[in-house]
C-alpha cells in the first residue's frame, strides 16, 4: 500500500508541475502586442531576473508559455519573459497619414486645449496619426509627437500647389520673381510667392508666405494717402534697414534718425529718400524712415517718374497687419527674401488680384 501511495503522490506532483507552466505548442503560439512604451524582456518570470532586451509599443511577440502574470515570448532571435500586464491580443491600428486643413494647428502634449503646445503644423502638412481619443488624434510630425483636434485633419491628399509663375508672358528676361496676389481688390490679405528660373527656363518655387497690402486692398489708380497698394510689375530698388546688412546682394542703405521719405506731392523732392536736416523747408510732409516696420525691407520702384499725387513710399517691409500702401510680411520672410534677391538675375515684383494674373 505504501508503494502504491508513493506512486500516486509522485504522479500527482508531476501532473501539477506540468500544468503550472502551461506550455504552448509552437504551432499554437499566440501573437500578442506590447502596450507599454518600452517593455523589458528578462531571463526568467520575475523582476529579479536579468534584462536581455527591450521591446517597444505595438511590437508583436510570440507567447510560448505562461507562468502566472508572466509570459515567455519569442521576439526575433531572442526568447525571454515579460509581464503580460503589458501585452494584448488586440492588434494595434496601423498609423495613417492625414493632412492639416486649418491654416495653423497646435500640437499639444495631451488630448485637449488645456495641454501645452509643443509645436504648430500648417495647412496641407502631412502627419502620422497613431492613436485616437474622442475628437483628438495623437500625431507624429518630424521628430515630435503630440495631440491635435481631429476635426482639422483629412485623409484626402491636397492637390499639388499650382505654379502661378508658369505661363506668365511679361517676365521672359527676368530670373527672379516675387508674386503678391490677393483674392480680389477689396482685401488687405495677400499671398506671397517667390520663384527663380532654372537652366531650362522654368520657374521654380522658392518661398510661399502670407502677407498684407494696403488697408483698402489693391488699386489700378493710386492716389497719395489712399491707403491702397498699386497693382503692376515693378523692379526692385534699394534694400534698407535699421540694422546692419543681413546679407543681401542688393544695394543696402542703413536708416538713421535723419532719414525721411518725402510724400508731399507739391515738393520737387516728392517720392524720394532725403536727409531731414539737409532738405528742411523743401517739403511740408515726409515719412519718418526710422520705425520698426522698416527694420528690414526694400523699395518697390513705383512711380519713379514722381508724378504728383500718384502715390509715394511704396516698400516691401515687416508687418503683421494691413499697410498704408506697402506690402508686408514677417521679419523672417523679409530677411529670407533679401538674402535671396540678386540684382544680376533682374528680380521683379508683380502685384495683382489673382483673378488678373493672366494679364502678366
Amino acid at each position: 500500500m505504501k508503494k502504491i501511495f508513493a506512486i500516486l503522490v509522485a504522479m500527482s506532483a508531476l501532473f501539477i508541475g506540468l500544468h503550472m507552466a502551461k506550455p504552448v505548442d509552437a504551432a499554437s503560439a499566440k501573437t500578442k502586442y506590447v502596450t507599454a512604451s518600452a517593455l523589458n524582456v528578462r531571463t526568467g518570470p520575475g523582476t529579479k531576473y536579468k534584462v536581455i532586451t527591450t521591446i517597444k509599443k505595438n511590437q508583436s511577440v510570440k507567447v510560448t508559455q505562461t507562468k502566472g502574470s508572466w509570459d515567455k515570448i519569442t521576439v526575433g532571435s531572442k526568447t525571454g519573459w515579460v509581464s503580460n500586464t503589458y501585452l494584448t491580443t488586440k492588434k494595434p491600428a496601423l498609423s495613417k497619414t492625414m493632412y492639416v486643413t486649418a491654416s495653423t494647428l497646435n500640437v499639444r502634449t495631451g488630448p485637449s486645449t488645456t495641454y501645452k503646445v509643443v509645436t504648430v503644423v500648417k495647412k496641407n502638412q502631412s502627419v502620422k496619426v497613431t492613436q485616437t481619443k474622442g475628437s483628438w488624434d495623437k500625431v507624429a510630425v518630424g521628430s515630435k509627437t503630440g495631440w491635435v483636434s481631429g476635426k482639422y485633419l483629412t485623409s484626402k491628399k491636397p492637390a499639388a500647389p499650382k505654379n502661378l509663375a508658369a505661363g506668365l508672358k511679361t517676365v521672359g528676361s527676368n530670373k527672379q520673381l516675387i508674386l503678391v496676389t490677393s483674392n480680389g481688390y477689396n482685401t488687405s490679405s495677400a499671398d506671397i510667392h517667390t520663384y527663380e528660373k532654372n537652366s531650362k527656363g522654368q520657374w521654380v518655387p522658392v518661398l510661399t508666405a502670407t502677407g498684407h497690402i494696403g488697408k483698402y486692398g489693391f488699386t489700378a489708380n493710386m492716389s497719395e494717402g489712399g491707403k491702397k497698394s498699386p497693382i503692376g510689375k515693378y523692379t526692385i530698388g534699394t534694400a534698407f534697414g535699421r540694422k546692419a546688412n543681413p546679407g543681401t546682394k542688393l544695394p543696402y542703405r542703413r536708416i538713421t534718425s535723419d532719414d525721411v521719405w518725402v510724400d508731399d506731392p507739391t515738393s520737387s523732392l516728392y517720392n524720394t529718400w532725403q536727409s531731414r536736416q539737409k532738405t528742411k523747408g523743401k517739403w511740408k510732409s515726409a515719412e519718418n524712415m526710422n520705425i520698426p516696420a522698416y527694420t528690414y525691407g526694400f523699395v518697390i520702384n513705383y512711380n519713379t517718374k514722381r508724378i504728383p499725387y500718384k502715390g509715394s513710399a511704396i516698400f516691401f517691409h515687416i508687418g503683421t497687419s494691413y499697410t498704408l500702401g506697402c506690402t508686408a510680411t514677417s521679419e523672417t520672410n523679409v530677411v529670407k527674401i533679401l538674402k535671396w534677391l540678386d540684382p544680376k538675375k533682374k528680380p521683379v515684383i508683380i502685384q495683382t488680384p489673382i483673378q488678373e494674373l493672366n494679364k502678366y
